[in-house]
């Protein structure tokens, strides 16, 4: 029997966050009503005779007042969470880049294929609705792994081998992670309520606003 010291590690790990805050979604939910009608107008010409298919996007929200809970507490979570996950952004402020509100057809049909989010550094999700919908799809952002993928011991369980991985959210459900994880949403079979909150944040340094420069 070997008497050899090991070391076992995990190095370039992805990060991933999440909690639960289901007390906000009812006044969250009717402040984003409005800007979901909106998108359904928008659309109202195509989907006369039902809505198979359809995904319905807001335009921008992070400025509704009504929202400056949400934001605030996304924006100075993302911005624990660099540290917390090893950056030094002493020097630079964490922006919102973009957020919006978005749900799925309810004849079904609704998903977003696999994709990432450029030129931003935090992204995440605040479900407001999910009749067991759809849910979101991670893939291993590694494209080295990709070249020399195995087969997996035990897809249930998240492990270094793990190509995607999935999360299972409920109304007031939030999660944030690092923007270059792709991810997707799987198609919806049966419909059914599916909304949930989508936003981006970027963080830039303070110099662009006058701010903290060397000399």
């Amino acid at each position: 029997m070997s008497n050899r010291e090991e070391l076992h590690e995990q190095f370039f790990v992805t990060p991933f966050w999440s909690t639960h805050i289901p007390e906000w979604v009812d006044e969250v939910n009717k402040t984003c009503q409005p800007h979901l009608d909106e998108a359904h107008e928008r659309q109202s010409e195509y989907t006369k005779d039902g809505d198979m298919g359809r995904v319905y996007h807001s335009g921008s929200i992070e400025n509704d007042p009504n929202l400056k809970m949400l934001v605030d507490y996304i924006g100075g979570t993302a911005y624990n969470l660099l540290e917390t996950w090893g950056s030094d952004i002493s020097n630079h402020k964490v922006l919102f880049d973009s957020m919006w509100v978005q749900e799925f057809a309810r004849d079904g049909g609704g998903h977003h294929r696999v994709h990432i989010h450029e030129n931003c550094h935090v992204s995440g999700f605040y479900f407001l609705q999910n009749e067991d919908s759809s849910y979101p799809l991670f893939h291993d952002p590694r494209q080295g792994a990709a070249m020399t993928t195995l087969p997996e011991l035990d897809s249930r369980k998240i492990t270094p081998a793990s190509r995607t991985c999935n999360v299972q959210p409920e109304p007031g459900s939030l999660y944030m992670f690092p923007s270059y994880l792709p991810h997707e949403y799987i198609f919806s079979k049966k419909g059914g309520a599916f909304r949930f909150i989508h936003f981006n944040l970027s963080v830039v340094p303070l110099r662009y606003f006058g701010e903290g420069s060397v000399e």
